[in-house]
């Protein structure tokens, strides 16, 4: 009800989007899976495994906008599936559905399942092998009288944390193995285990990590030799030392972003940081497990030369699961409701309200700000044509309600319908944000651009950007493989200047 709707309601957005749909776009195009391309070009640097879920609903559905999404949307449905099940082991199903509401209710990690971007895949893997490591060392360190008939079980928790982990290397690469096995000796430390770390287990989880990625990388060695292997060595060298895209931001951006993006779950977490004394032992580690993994997101990605929001993504499982404990604690152990988290969570949920109101208010009247904006390109996107109703507005106003609402439960200490409340807010107005204010605002960003590409389908001609980088050309041109500087056999710089300066042999633009 809240995932699958609406996901072919606004066209893919430049570049991330459009960047992974075109790889799987390519795949299709060249009847070769184990390889991701842009513009034909190889990037052996890419892992295939979450091009093979979006060609597989291409398949399905078509090399669409719904078809790109659909994939997360699934994702999402499993993610919430799985963090019911644990919270339910953990604790019991009232923990487990309060889980999945926290998730579900707090805006990033609801709206990245409706997106076509790599993350939720990725983050869902490293999650699972973080757990599994989890339950191997909290059955070693808690349950040390437990019978050799048990040791098995002990390595089936490393079989399966390596599995996934494994899996998240052949979705975004070695910074899967990075996070987890950081996440796992932090663990460790922190549970003053640090003297009798499990070395042997630590590099069974390492060796048995690597079988399928290696598996892959052979196989595309093979076939294309050393450049491939230099090139996967250097990109993630890269990616580890300095991030791949985005720009630069001071050091507490991720924190910003996943304070207000996480909201509200970020801002009721601030009361399950602590160890609770009628929580369980078993509880309580999960509880440091978590605190880790989020402490772990924040401090890597933080001291990156580059900042982007999808970095932190992986945080958003330990942020809902702090949350749900506050949640849970609040209302069923008698953990003090504190006036000054009241006061945080009304400042940044108003603080919501403005930007779902303002915005499309300043963009329905964007004529009247156009003398206040000094940039040539921001005025002509606030003058592309949109087809706003005028009352989207409406959408900030129908969470304010909400936000009121929720506050004076939980101020009258009606804990349990207070936390409702604000969560099914938050999941309501990101369900119904994508249809109402999503297509307009892409529609002034990128919406000229985009139904250009769609107009040169079949036209056997040329379609460049200058100036700027950008994948919708050709995802959305469905550029074919003839009309790319590979089937020319010449670099990008090459090409490009041919266009612009040679004898071409049919129509480019630009």
């Amino acid at each position: 009800l809240f995932l699958i709707p609406y996901l072919a309601s606004v066209h893919l957005f430049d570049s991330d989007e459009i960047y992974f749909a075109e790889i799987s776009r390519e795949m299709i195009e060249t009847k070769d899976y184990l390889k991701a391309r842009i513009d034909y070009e190889p990037l052996y640097e890419k892992p295939p495994l979450f091009f093979w879920f979006q060609v597989l609903s291409m398949k399905i559905f078509g090399v669409n906008e719904f078809a790109a999404r659909f994939p997360n949307a699934i994702i999402g449905i499993a993610s919430l599936l799985i963090i019911f099940s644990i919270g339910k082991k953990l604790f019991d199903e009232k923990f487990g559905l309060l889980w999945v509401l926290a998730y579900l209710g707090s805006f990033l990690p609801h709206f990245y399942f409706k997106t076509g971007i790599i993350d939720p895949l990725f983050n869902l893997f490293v999650f699972l092998g973080v757990y599994f490591l989890f339950r191997f060392s909290y059955n070693r360190s808690y349950n040390k009288k437990v019978e050799e008939a048990e040791q098995p079980k002990r390595f089936k928790y490393i079989l399966l944390a390596s599995l996934f982990v494994s899996l998240s290397v052949l979705t975004k690469g070695p910074v899967g193995y990075f996070l987890a096995a950081s996440v796992w000796i932090c663990y460790e430390f922190f549970n003053k285990n640090i003297e009798k770390f499990p070395l042997i287990s630590f590099l069974q989880f390492t060796l048995l990590t690597a079988i399928i990625p290696i598996a892959w990388h052979l196989i595309v060695f093979l076939e294309n030799g050393q450049a491939m292997l230099q090139s996967f060595i250097l990109y993630h060298i890269k990616l580890l030392a300095k991030g791949e895209t985005g720009g630069g931001g001071p050091i507490y951006f991720h924190f910003l972003v996943l304070l207000i993006g996480c909201f509200p779950a970020s801002v009721i977490m601030l009361r399950g940081f602590r160890a609770y004394i009628q929580n369980s032992m078993e509880q309580n580690s999960f509880r440091l497990l978590m605190l880790i993994t989020l402490g772990v997101v924040l401090v890597i990605f933080s001291l990156a030369s580059t900042k982007s929001v999808h970095y932190s993504t992986l945080a958003y499982f330990p942020i809902s699961f702090l949350g749900t404990l506050a949640v849970y604690n609040i209302t069923y152990k008698e953990l003090v409701w504190k006036k000054s988290t009241l006061y945080l969570l009304s400042c940044l949920g108003f603080l919501w309200v403005l930007a779902l109101s303002l915005t499309p208010i300043l963009l329905i009247n964007a004529k009247a700000i156009l003398p206040y904006i000094s940039g040539e390109q921001t005025k002509e996107i606030l003058k592309a044509k949109t087809n706003w109703l005028g009352s989207e507005w409406f959408i900030g106003i129908l969470y304010l309600v909400g936000l009121i609402l929720s506050i004076y439960l939980l101020a009258k200490k009606k804990y349990i319908e207070g936390f409702i409340s604000i969560f099914s807010s938050s999941a309501l107005v990101v369900l119904i944000a994508l249809p109402l204010l999503a297509p307009n605002i892409e529609k002034q960003i990128q919406g000229a651009s985009i139904e250009f590409y769609k107009e040169q389908v079949n036209k056997d001609s040329y379609v460049y950007t200058l100036g700027f980088e950008s994948y919708a050309n050709f995802f959305y041109s469905k550029k074919p493989y003839y009309l790319s500087p590979r089937k020319k056999n010449v670099s990008k710089e090459v090409f490009e200047n041919w266009l612009l300066t040679g004898n071409i042999d049919k129509a480019a633009f630009f």
